[in-house]
């Protein structure tokens, strides 16, 4: 498959290679609290952005939309680079994705790390509701990017972010096509539990979780319970835990990558 994916490939070209998905209502500036560590330690980062956000096209086709579609994109990108094995770093909606990914095609991946995802580990029947995601979608839709840029699930207005930064956010998710968006809830989201595959899980994955958002606490606890080569590590912060915790969370990734050389 072409990588139609909007993305950044930066730090040392000899550097072991890192893909970075973000979640749902964000763009490629939902890591610049991370990369420059990431850099620093020696690891080259490829950055995209999901279907309809930042500068990533929003085709028709639902069927571009589905995990399976990102996980040819991942590994085309990945060839691209020439690379056999990578890491994989994500968030949110974009856990679910990776998940999807590595599970699929596991010799591709030496280790996976992920942070809060409602998407990847809550309950299926809740994911695949056809009328919520509908809603959803029309809320994006009909509000156009103003509704994008309001959803509490965009991380704009970050406190650990510099005025620079928020702006850099804001001009970034401008670019962002609100009927992509709407596909993607429609037809990325629904898809994304992985309750039923985590259990044969062969990729090691952490789990930075971020425990100020409670009302992921029972994924966490799912994932502790039933997830097969997952390591949880609990940290104070928000949904987007990179961000809100962004020194533990890169002390905690890159200790992980690192692990696993």
């Amino acid at each position: 498959m072409a990588i139609d994916l909007a993305h950044d490939i930066a730090g040392p070209a000899s550097g072991p290679a890192v893909l970075f998905v973000h979640g749902i209502l964000s763009c490629r500036a939902h890591w610049l609290l991370n990369l420059p560590a990431f850099h620093e330690a020696g690891y080259r980062t490829a950055v995209v952005e999901l279907l309809g956000h930042g500068r990533s096209p929003a085709p028709d086709d639902r069927s571009l939309y589905e995990p399976e579609a990102y996980a040819e994109r991942f590994s085309a990108l990945r060839e691209s680079l020439g690379t056999d094995r990578w890491y994989v770093v994500a968030q949110s909606l974009g856990a679910g994705i990776s998940l999807h990914y590595t599970m699929s095609r596991p010799d591709e991946v030496i280790a996976h790390v992920v942070t809060n995802s409602h998407s990847a580990f809550g309950d299926p029947i809740r994911m695949r509701n056809p009328q919520a995601a509908a809603e959803r979608a029309q809320q994006m839709v009909d509000g156009g990017i103003d509704a994008v840029m309001a959803h509490p699930l965009n991380p704009r207005r970050a406190r650990a972010f510099s005025d620079a930064q928020k702006q850099q956010f804001a001009d970034d998710m401008g670019y962002s096509t609100p009927l992509g968006i709407a596909r993607t809830m429609l037809h990325t989201s629904p898809l994304t539990s992985m309750r039923e595959r985590l259990p044969t899980n062969s990729v090691p994955t952490m789990l930075i979780a971020g425990d100020r958002e409670e009302a992921f606490t029972p994924a966490r606890e799912w994932v502790e319970a039933h997830a097969a080569n997952f390591r949880v590590e609990r940290v104070s912060a928000t949904h987007a835990v990179n961000i809100s915790a962004a020194d533990d969370f890169n002390r905690l990734a890159l200790a992980f990558l690192r692990e696993h050389e």
